[in-house]
Parts: structure tokens; C-alpha cells; sequence
């Protein structure tokens, strides 16, 4: 399976892209045969479900540049995800070789290089590329947020001299105060062009991805790693921004390589437990990570709430009793780290119920919402459980402060992003209208 999402610079997606994935050298009829077409819905999305083989695959709609990807390495029972960013104009742009996470290759750094996108304004925050649940859209936001304010990490170049590009990030850093973000970012770009440093692109970067510019912010990120592959800060924004435009498992393996960049810096493991709380399955590389963390903090609550859950998603598939054990053990150890911690009793009563064991989840979902009483979510298990046995009074009760909650949130989120304004972009040198 090949899938992935066609969009501009900015990340709006483009419909109705002509995408053909075909072998990479046809010598017969019979390997032009297992040639497939596709085009992109509304969303940007497409799909093939090929052969095992080594493909190409060539992205065309009119008015923009026609997009070859070479050297596509298909194997049985694999499924690859592969982005497109078409570029206005005409002719052909040929990109040699996906990566296994379906990124494509960044070009070498040029420091006059100017992006592909520019940004004519801002408008009222729309979850413009979000995709997914709910809670992720509600973890991309938290990731954005968090990520943007991370600090550079020790011993990096953040104790230098000024010179004249760290006046225009500061100068940028004014702006974003005073509520001008549009001339933020400008002044952070100029910051870039005077001195590529890594405070400079990290600027730049984090003011996109703040105001939810995803996939322009994840071209600045890259061209910042290229200029500083140390930073993990960096490779934390990056994913920060994959995961702002639905890319959960590119979004995960960036985090975990800011992780090994600074493998004592708390941060880049707390963003990895957020996107686990968030998604169903296991997400790539995260067990590992996590439980490096959890062994450097073993007295850490969150380390064993978020190592728990991921050992308790590994173990039910296959109901592997010592990692449903160790599961337990860990969640129960971050419960009572944190008798506050309302999340680990909420993991505690899923991970019961999953084994059926209906008394010991509810006792938990209880615990929960007297740890947490604004914990949204035990409430709504509590209310089931009771439910569940009988106990209708009780369940009306937790489903009336669940829906009470909610409406909170969802006042609060939307107060946040009525503030905090989104960026409109247009391509380079496009003549359409800003998008």
C-alpha cells in the first residue's frame, strides 16, 4: 500500500492531481501492466495497493510543476506513506528516493535559498490540516504550543555575541508580542539570511508552526537540521510540525531522534507519552524510548504512566501475560508517585477492562475522578462502568459532569484559538488568490 496527502508549501491540500505509480524500469508488457493510477480527493489524499517492486511515481496537475519520485522500494506487505508539496509553475522536478518514513530528501542547504511558500496574512484558526480524532487534534495543539517554547539546549549557541541577525529575531520576538505575527515571521526569516544559526531558524520555524502554517513549518525545520543536525530541538519542531498535518508515525521517529540527540532532556519523551495517550496503536520506537526514560526516572510519574500504556498496548494484542504485568506494575508505580495523577487510574481502569476485570475498572475510574475531578475522560468511563452494572443513577450523574466538562474545553480551546491567529499563505511566484 502507497498512500499519502498532495498539498502546497502551506499544507492546503490540492484535489485532482493526476498521480500514476509505475515500475521505475518497464522491459515488458507485463511490468507496464502493474502500472496504477489514482487521483487526489478533496482532502489531498490518494491510495495504491501495488505489487512488491521498485516504483516511480509522477504527480501532474495543471499549473503546477510535475512531481517524479524515483526509486520507490516496494516490499510484500509493506505500506509506505508518501507526501507531495507541488510547486506552482511548469516543467518537471525529479526527487530521487522516499525515505523508509516516506519523507523526501531534503535539498543541499543554500544560504540564499528563499522557501516555496510566502504568507499574505492571518485568519480566525480553522484545524486547517488536522486530521484524526479529536484528542490528536487536541495533541497537536499541545505539541505546537510546547515544542515552540522549547530552549536550546546546553552548551548549544544560544550564549553567543549578538550580531546583526539576532536583532531581527528580537526584533521578531517584539512583533509576536505586540500581536503583528505576520511581521514576526518576516523578521525572523531576515534573521535567517543574516545568520543561519540555529536559534534563527528555530525562531522561524516555531512562529509557523504556532500559528498553524504545519507543512511550511516543516520545510523551514528541515533546512534547519541540515544547518544544525545536533539540535534536538530542531528534529522536536520537525515532528511537532508532522504531526499538526496528520503524520502521527513521521512525527514519532523525528521525536525519538531528538530523544538520542539529548537523551537526558525530559521534554522530547514527554512529547512521545502525549502522542501515545492520543493514538490507539503503538506508535514506532516509542517502547524503546520510553523505556530509556522510565529507567532514567524511575521515581518519575509521568515516565511510568507513559511506559505503561505502551507496554499495555504491545501486550493486549497478543495478551502477553508478563507485559500486561509489567503494564500494570508501571501504572500502577505512577498512580502512586502521583496520587494526583488521575490519568494513571484512567489507564488503570482501561487496562482492566480490557481483561475484563469490571470491578477492579471501575474502582479505578473512581480513583481517577478523586485524583482528577477534571478529568474529562474518567468521568465518561465511570459513567459506563455504572452503567455497565446497574447502577443507572450513579452513571447519569458522571455522563452529566463529562458533558459538563467537555463544554468547558471546548470553550477554553476555542477562546485559545480565536487568540492566537492562523497564517494565510500563497505559493512563490502564484497569481492565485492568497489561500
Amino acid at each position: 500500500m502507497v498512500e499519502g496527502k498532495v498539498s502546497d508549501a502551506l499544507g492546503a491540500a490540492i484535489s485532482g492531481v493526476s498521480i500514476r505509480l509505475e515500475p521505475d524500469h518497464p522491459d515488458s508488457a507485463a511490468e507496464v501492466a502493474r502500472a496504477a493510477d489514482s487521483t487526489s480527493d478533496e482532502r489531498g489524499q490518494y491510495a495504491f495497493s501495488v505489487s512488491p517492486g521498485q516504483y516511480r511515481l509522477r504527480a501532474a496537475k495543471s499549473g503546477f510543476r510535475t512531481l517524479v519520485v524515483k526509486d520507490i522500494a516496494l516490499a510484500a506487505g509493506g505500506r509506505r506513506r508518501i507526501n507531495l508539496i507541488l510547486e506552482p509553475g511548469s516543467g518537471e522536478q525529479v526527487i530521487a528516493g522516499a525515505d523508509a518514513a516516506g519523507q523526501l530528501p531534503v535539498p543541499p542547504l543554500q544560504f540564499s535559498d528563499t522557501p516555496t511558500f510566502s504568507v499574505a496574512g492571518v485568519t480566525d484558526y480553522s484545524n486547517v490540516g488536522l486530521h484524526g480524532s479529536d484528542a490528536n487534534v487536541r495533541t497537536a495543539d499541545t505539541l505546537a504550543k510546547d515544542a515552540a517554547a522549547m530552549k536550546p539546549a546546553p552548551g548549544g549557541n544560544g550564549a553567543k555575541a549578538l550580531v546583526p541577525g539576532d536583532a531581527r529575531r528580537l526584533a521578531g520576538d517584539e512583533k509576536e508580542k505586540n500581536g503583528d505575527p505576520v511581521g514576526a515571521l518576516r523578521e525572523y526569516q531576515a534573521a535567517v539570511k543574516l545568520d543561519p544559526s540555529e536559534e534563527n531558524y528555530f525562531a522561524w520555524g516555531a512562529e509557523l508552526l504556532l500559528h498553524r502554517a504545519g507543512p511550511a513549518a516543516a520545510q523551514v525545520f528541515l533546512k534547519g537540521i541540515a544547518a544544525h543536525p545536533q539540535s534536538p530541538r530542531m528534529r522536536a519542531g520537525l515532528a511537532a510540525a508532522y504531526y499538526a498535518d496528520g503524520q502521527y508515525s513521521e512525527a514519532a521517529l523525528e521525536m525519538c531522534k531528538a530523544s538520542d540527540l539529548d537523551p537526558g532532556n525530559s521534554e522530547p519523551y514527554l512529547f512521545l507519552g502525549r502522542m501515545e495517550e492520543a493514538a490507539a496503536d503503538p506508535l514506532p520506537c516509542s517502547e524503546e524510548k520510553l523505556a530509556r526514560f522510565v529507567s532514567q526516572r524511575p521515581a518519575s510519574a509521568d515516565a511510568n504512566l507513559y511506559y505503561g500504556l505502551v507496554l499495555w498496548k504491545q501486550a493486549r494484542k497478543t495478551q502477553n501475560a508478563a507485559g500486561i504485568s509489567g503494564a500494570k506494575a508501571h501504572l500502577q508505580k505512577a498512580a502512586d508517585l502521583d496520587p494526583e495523577l488521575g490519568r494513571a487510574q484512567l489507564q488503570l481502569g482501561l487496562l482492566y477492562n480490557g481483561l475484563g476485570q469490571k470491578d477492579a475498572a471501575r474502582d479505578a475510574f473512581e480513583k481517577a475522578v478523586a485524583a482528577t475531578p477534571g478529568l474529562s475522560a474518567a468521568h465518561y468511563q465511570l459513567s459506563l462502568a455504572y452503567r455497565r452494572a446497574g447502577e443507572n443513577q450513579k452513571a447519569d450523574r458522571e455522563i452529566q459532569i463529562y458533558d459538563q466538562l467537555r463544554r468547558s474545553e471546548d470553550a477554553e480551546l476555542e477562546k485559545e484559538r480565536r487568540e492566537l491567529r492562523q497564517f494565510v499563505g500563497v505559493l512563490k511566484d502564484s497569481h492565485s488568490s492568497p489561500r
